[in-house]
């Protein structure tokens, strides 16, 4: 990328950059879900370069949001066998990020996305106490065989988390803990893959200042949220993520005809 075109993007992807930093403020995630969309429908970079430039941020943020809500790490003794299933299927498929073409994974993950949290927020969805293990590994399998070849590597597990009964802080500390060592897995899989240059990697470090900017200002306005509101913006969210997920796919698929 030449560094002409670098300097025009570069205002376009701060702005971008504080808007995911304000939504990962105000729900503990959903930075990569607004970043990479964005970067990639509205400054048509491939989706390989948007997941690099995103890597620092989510990093921070999330080691950030770990510490400010550490109080709650015991809650991983309830997550971490999905979570280490997401984790290990998901080093296996990032592999295949330079041989599958994501772009109808991405139209129907967006589509699944869209039709589980349009019924959720029409009916809560509970799980049942019997059930929760087998559909939180169950999910976490899913999340990691989508997520090394799309970077969403939250769903449908974040969305499972919420209906198990995991809120406020607790899943706070869930959501950071899950993207921080997935991110790290994705880093892993796009650098042994030589689809991360140095000034993507460059980019990536400057672009952290305005998120985590953007992230205090969300979590000072998720301060003054009830649980019962805190729950609907992560259900919006989660339902914005799968509308741009379908998009973006939708978009990749019109320009691969």
């Amino acid at each position: 990328m030449s560094n002409v075109l670098l300097q025009g993007l570069l205002p376009w992807l701060v702005l971008i950059f504080i808007l995911s930093g304000i939504v990962k403020g105000l729900t503990g995630f959903g930075m990569p879900f607004i970043a990479i969309p964005s970067s990639t429908i509205i400054l048509g970079v491939p989706v390989t370069q948007a997941m690099g430039w995103v890597l620092a941020s989510a990093f921070v943020t999330n080691l950030v949001q770990l510490f400010q809500t550490r109080a709650n790490w015991k809650i991983l003794h309830r997550i971490w066998l999905p979570v280490s299933t997401l984790l290990v299927t998901m080093a296996f498929s990032v592999q295949l990020l330079t041989v599958i073409k994501s772009e109808w994974l991405l139209v129907i993950l967006g589509v699944i996305i869209i039709l589980a949290i349009s019924f959720q927020l029409k009916q809560q969805w509970i799980i049942r106490e019997n059930r929760k293990s087998s559909i939180l590994i169950a999910s976490g399998l899913v999340s990691g065989l989508f997520g090394g070849v799309t970077a969403f590597y939250g769903f449908p597990f974040l969305p499972t988390l919420v209906a198990s009964g995991i809120r406020d802080e607790s899943f706070i500390f869930s959501a950071s803990f899950i993207l921080l060592t997935g991110g790290l897995v994705l880093a892993t899989g796009l650098g042994s893959q030589g689809l991360m240059t140095a000034t993507d990697t460059m980019l990536s470090v400057v672009l952290f200042f305005p998120a985590l900017v953007g992230m205090f200002i969300g979590q000072r306005a998720r301060r003054k949220l009830s649980t019962k509101r805190f729950e609907l913006i992560v259900l919006v969210v989660l339902f914005g993520t799968g509308t741009s997920l379908l998009l973006r796919g939708l978009l990749e698929v019109a320009r691969s005809i």
